[in-house]
């Protein structure tokens, strides 16, 4: 361990806050909320929908399919012209007494039903499917724009967006399949427009006169009384999702909250959600209410208008019977065309919160994701410099440094609070560094300047060689929180993330992994990733980022090493094949955190890294099987670095960076000391 001398001075103290939003993120969040500027929505509609039509590497495949919906949505129109026609005919027909022409209508009508229906079905289900290729687009690149740059930690940390899992999985979905109905709807009240206004007109000009008035006036109304219904959406939307999030945490931490006895809490928490959801609600559907009075008396209206209208020329003989007919049908038609916001305004307005939510989202991704988050070039002095270097050889001995921290000072991310100041060492191959000190002293932020997800303050940090999961690394630094993350999938799944989670399999299409509770069920067949192609005879699988997949005899020896060898022997008994490695199930639930400390210890020996650095990895077990662990660790030769309070650590350790805080200035100092000179209550 090499290590700058003495005790240095650090600034004040502070807790462990959050990842604070940077200056661009916090200039969108004061935009956030809904929006009723339609230049705004336009604006977000455009910039959601443009790039799957252009910059889309299907984006001709997508256009040729819009083309075909196109067509056949102008299909549906020359359907509907022609039935108006047909009608005319067979009420003239049946005003008549002419059996002959009333029969010859009848065959006529059921001949277009056969060869009009289809149109109309073939341009449902084509335009469906493009609206699902569609969805599938934009999910793919909000979610590769979710992960960039580790945007999800910097959204769910600073709390920049309330519920982005909503508006991926959700959203995205209501925005593709609206935004394509409603473009297909505007294209066919175009079409219809000008089929039947010439109809219209030909039949009574003063009529499409009245229809013009009756339309404008009717659209201007419904815009005045269904404004607030926008921004009452957006609202919903946000409730609707708070309170569902409330009741999966429940469910989520359902032991913890039953040892608590914080039954009457969660549920006075749930009720207050609850209360806000029914609230909103309330306000929707009282706005709801008084649009619809206008809509109901403008829809039945309509009903009588065109007939009245022209039955005085009926009356004086000017006009057949079926012309009635005809010209109700054709003014129904077009008022639907070009009273679209006033039949449409609730779904509009859903839609128009959809976009706000979506595009609110997608501009915090965008900021988040580019180069802006990391700050400008002015205010770079005050970002720390993470490096990555090529990592060592593995020849070159006890001597190759894995880890460097030149003059760093930490700041908590708002930048209010130094944590750390003039921080310098280095951490060389086959040491070990133990990080203690006081709750809120900065040991978690050490960590997680050396990760990346703070950078705030100066220095420069060097890491030799790639994290591992980094995109086209064979990987040579392994992080480990303190909570392990338990992917949902099988145990094999469980062993391989992340070094190899690139190379498995998603779960078959008719898998449902079971809850905590039982809930649910699992096909054990296909349950496996690829990896489950390996024999158990030890033969190295196929390689993933320079590291081979590990065989199933490696995965159930490592269980063993660290003491899971029982749930693996469970797990093949409950299991038809009898492998143990390809059950599925909620294994966050199944596992207790001492048996998830102890798998992602098993993680950590398959990958083998040359750095590993842990945050109170062993906080949930007993000393015997930390020491078990921390063996393991020297046994194959990986360098570590720890996080912790327990006085157990310090067997485990060659060097002990103290964090100590100093009572009359209310500040941090640190300094390096050998772990056999510092006393064990000294770290505890």
């Amino acid at each position: 361990m090499r290590h700058s001398q003495g005790l240095c001075r650090a600034a004040n103290k502070g807790s462990e806050e959050v990842p604070a939003p940077t200056p661009q993120l916090t200039a969108l969040l004061r935009k956030e909320g809904p929006s009723t500027d339609f230049a705004v929505i336009w604006q977000r509609l455009w910039k959601l929908a443009w790039p799957y039509w252009t910059d889309n590497d299907d984006a001709r495949s997508a256009q040729i399919k819009l083309a075909g919906v196109m067509a056949l949505t102008l299909g549906t129109t020359g359907v509907s012209v022609l039935f108006n026609f047909l009608g005319r005919d067979f009420f003239n027909a049946l005003s008549e007494k002419d059996a002959d022409k009333f029969a010859e209508m009848i065959v006529k009508w059921l001949i277009a039903l056969c060869g009009g229906i289809p149109v109309f079905v073939m341009r449902d289900f084509f335009q469906n499917r493009l609206a699902l290729d569609w969805r599938e687009y934009m999910t793919r690149q909000i979610t590769e724009d979710y992960f960039a740059n580790r945007t999800f930690y910097q959204v769910q940390a600073g709390s920049l967006v309330d519920n982005p899992d909503q508006r991926i999985a959700s959203d995205i979905r209501t925005f593709t399949d609206t935004a394509l109905g409603f473009s297909m709807t505007i294209l066919n009240a175009v079409v219809d427009l000008v089929s039947f206004s010439g109809i219209l007109y030909t039949i009574y000009p003063p009529l499409f006169l009245a229809l013009l008035i009756y339309s404008v006036g009717g659209t201007g109304i419904s815009l005045y009384l269904g404004r607030p219904l926008i921004g009452l959406n957006f609202q919903q939307e946000a409730q609707e999702a708070n309170y569902r999030y409330g009741l999966v945490r429940v469910r989520e931490n359902a032991e913890s909250i039953a040892f608590y006895g914080g039954e009457k809490s969660e549920e006075r928490l749930l009720g207050a959600r609850l209360t806000a959801v029914i609230s909103n609600y309330a306000q929707l559907i009282t706005t709801e209410r008084n649009l619809q009075f206008f809509t109901s008396f403008y829809r039945f209206l309509i009903q009588i208008l065109p007939a009245a209208v022209v039955a005085p020329l009926y009356f004086q003989g000017k006009i057949e019977f079926g012309v009635i007919n005809q010209s109700s049908s054709a003014f129904n038609h077009i008022l639907s065309d070009v009273s679209l916001v006033v039949y449409q305004f609730e779904a509009l307005a859903g839609f128009g919160a959809v976009i706000d939510r979506l595009g609110e989202f997608a501009e915090v991704l965008d900021v988040s994701s580019s180069s802006e988050a990391l700050g400008s070039q002015d205010e770079a002095e005050d970002l720390i410099t993470l490096e990555d270097c090529p990592a060592p050889a593995a020849t070159s001995g006890q001597d190759a440094v894995l880890l460097e921290m030149d003059n760093v000072t930490l700041r908590t991310p708002n930048g209010a609070t130094t944590l750390v100041e003039g921080l310098s060492l280095q951490v060389a191959e086959g040491n070990s560094l133990l990080i203690v000190g006081s709750s809120g002293a900065g040991k978690t932020s050490i960590l997680r300047a050396a990760a990346g997800l703070w950078n705030t303050g100066q220095g420069t940090i060097r890491r030799y060689g790639q994290p591992i999961g980094a995109h086209g690394s064979s990987g040579d630094i392994f992080f480990l929180p303190q909570r392990p993350y338990v992917v949902l999938g099988s145990l094999r799944d469980q062993l391989l993330y992340p070094t190899w989670g690139q190379a498995t399999e998603p779960l078959p299409k008719e898998q449902s992994v079971p809850d905590s509770n039982g809930n649910g069920s699992a096909s054990e067949s296909q349950a496996s990733s690829s990896a489950s192609s390996s024999n158990g005879s030890g033969v190295e699988g196929p390689r993933h980022q320079g590291r081979a997949l590990p065989s199933d005899k490696q995965l159930r020896e490592v269980l063993v090493r660290v003491r899971l060898g029982a749930l693996l022997e469970r797990n093949s008994k409950a299991e038809a094949s009898g492998n143990g490695l390809d059950t599925v199930a909620d294994w966050a639930g199944v596992l207790s955190l001492g048996e998830q400390q102890r798998l992602a210890f098993a993680r950590v020996l398959l990958a083998r890294p040359r750095l590993v650095l842990m945050d109170e990895s062993t906080s949930a077990l007993d000393t015997s099987n930390e020491a078990l662990l921390y063996a393991a660790l020297r046994q194959d030769g990986i360098t570590y670095i720890s996080v912790g309070h327990r006085p157990t650590l310090r067997d485990f350790h060659q060097t002990v960076l103290r964090l100590k805080t100093s009572a009359g200035d209310n500040a941090t100092d640190w300094e390096f000391c050998l772990a056999s000179d510092v006393p064990a209550s000294a770290l505890s």
